[in-house]
């Protein structure tokens, strides 16, 4: 049974998050916009570091169950690619609470001690994901068996994020860049073809 007050900690957390950094955020302030006594943040969190690690793990459990809708296993890795860059694109502009909350946590420099959870949660859906995409792309002879599958990611959601955060700071993007460039740009690097 799912606890309705952690969920409202939790929740609130991430609306903050939305405006502030996690070093910003007080539990006076989660209390407070939560609804349930700063006493039972102590109760469920332990401390204001659990309570940072268990919001970071709600959101990274938010990402890996989005990325489970998204990747199909019998499209080409460009199309899963294409349909990645779409979603999360579309997802900023329909969800910039969330966005920003998980900007926030990928970004902010004051949360070293979620590093190795994060980190850890990132592998699995390494696992999960990206490798097996890779390896079919590899086998299949979609792109080149020399591909590095962690720096083309890293290089794909490094677009992304600068692209979602454009769109989170209202800057224009002017139409130069659509999601089948990203795409194109990047297998142009990695091709078989």
């Amino acid at each position: 049974m799912i606890d309705s007050n952690r969920d409202k900690l939790l929740e609130a957390g991430i609306e903050l998050l939305s405006e502030k950094t996690f070093s910003e955020i007080s539990m006076d302030q989660v209390a407070e916009l939560s609804g349930v006594s700063k006493p039972m943040i102590y109760y469920y969190f332990n401390n204001k570091e659990g309570y940072y690690k268990a919001l970071a793990d709600r959101l990274l459990k938010m990402a890996r169950s989005i990325n489970m809708e998204i990747f199909k296993p019998d499209l080409s890795l460009r199309e899963n690619t294409t349909n990645y860059v779409r979603f999360r694109i579309e997802y900023v502009e329909k969800n910039p609470g969330i966005s920003r909350a998980f900007m926030s946590m990928i970004t902010d420099p004051n949360i070293g001690l979620l590093i190795e959870e994060m980190q850890d949660e990132f592998n699995v859906m390494r696992i999960e994901f990206i490798d097996p995409m890779f390896d079919k792309a590899k086998r299949n002879g979609e792109i080149l068996p020399d591909t590095n599958a962690i720096l083309v990611t890293m290089m794909l959601n490094s677009a992304i994020v600068a692209l979602s955060m454009k769109i989170l700071n209202g800057i224009p993007i002017h139409n130069e860049i659509n999601i089948e460039e990203i795409v194109n740009v990047l297998f142009d690097g990695i091709s078989a073809h």
